[in-house]
């Protein structure tokens, strides 16, 4: 599973994953803090750039690259500079991100972003002010083939900081809330309360994931949905549906708030 948070600088992106992070370390939950890593640790650096280096190797990837600079040639540059020169290390990130995401929904682990795909996407059109049609559009073809399992959730607060993109940065959040499920938190409400309602969400998107993998094996055997239980409650390995018995705790355990 992927959560990753949105929101503008100073919105508390990094405050909130940390909660998270603490929340599920209690929990006993296998997590990777996949933004903290990459700004810290040398061998997510690492990982990052042979990844840019060798992804378009990948044919969706390709397929990403060749659609989202179809999109951009389209656009009318922005102020003094174009969008084609900046978009190419934008559109390399996208790539990146999108074939992490893919093999990371399908894992036992969740996986923490506060500077993922999609708010890498929302600042490079707020800073070249890109259409909404435009950005809709890059959007649908980043997120093919990795909505399930997937949480994005919305930081807002007023002490936010407040530059040039701020205002395009929020019209193109609000366009992706109207096509994509979001999770709005308020950045000055209690710790509890956010907890709450991040866990509850994640409860529900791995109950309906739990559901569709269950409808699959039982329209291939009678016996799966018995043996998929089993398996995901009473044995504390990765099975081939991507369950485990730590993700079980996160749908039996009440949230409170984290040890000060």
């Amino acid at each position: 599973m992927v959560i990753e948070c949105i929101g503008l600088s100073g919105s508390g992106k990094t405050e909130l994953l940390e909660l998270i992070e603490k929340e599920l370390k209690r929990r006993e939950v296998d997590y990777v803090n996949v933004s903290a890593n990459l700004r810290r640790g040398i061998v997510w650096k690492f990982l990052r750039v042979i990844a840019g280096a060798l992804i378009f190797l990948s044919a969706d990837a390709r397929w990403l690259r060749d659609r989202l600079r179809g999109i951009l040639e389209k656009e009318e540059p922005a102020g003094g500079h174009g969008t084609n020169d900046s978009g190419k290390g934008v559109i390399r990130s996208l790539a990146v991100y999108s074939f992490w995401y893919r093999r990371m929904i399908r894992s036992h682990r969740i996986f923490l972003f506060d500077e993922g795909m999609v708010h890498t996407l929302m600042m490079f059109c707020a800073d070249h002010k890109i259409s909404e049609e435009a950005f809709r559009k890059m959007v649908m073809a980043s997120e093919r083939g990795i909505r399930s399992a997937r949480l994005v959730i919305s930081v807002e607060t007023s002490s936010a900081e407040q530059d040039d993109h701020a205002d395009e940065y929020e019209r193109l959040r609000l366009a992706y809330g109207r096509d994509f499920r979001v999770l709005e938190i308020r950045g000055e409400d209690e710790n509890r309360k956010k907890l709450s309602r991040v866990f509850s969400r994640i409860r529900q998107i791995l109950t309906d994931a739990g559901e569709r993998a269950a409808m699959l094996f039982c329209a291939i055997s009678r016996q799966a949905h018995l043996v998929l239980a089993r398996r995901c409650i009473w044995r504390p390995t990765v099975n081939r549906v991507g369950a485990s018995y730590s993700i079980i705790n996160i749908l039996t355990w009440p949230v409170t708030s984290p040890s000060p």
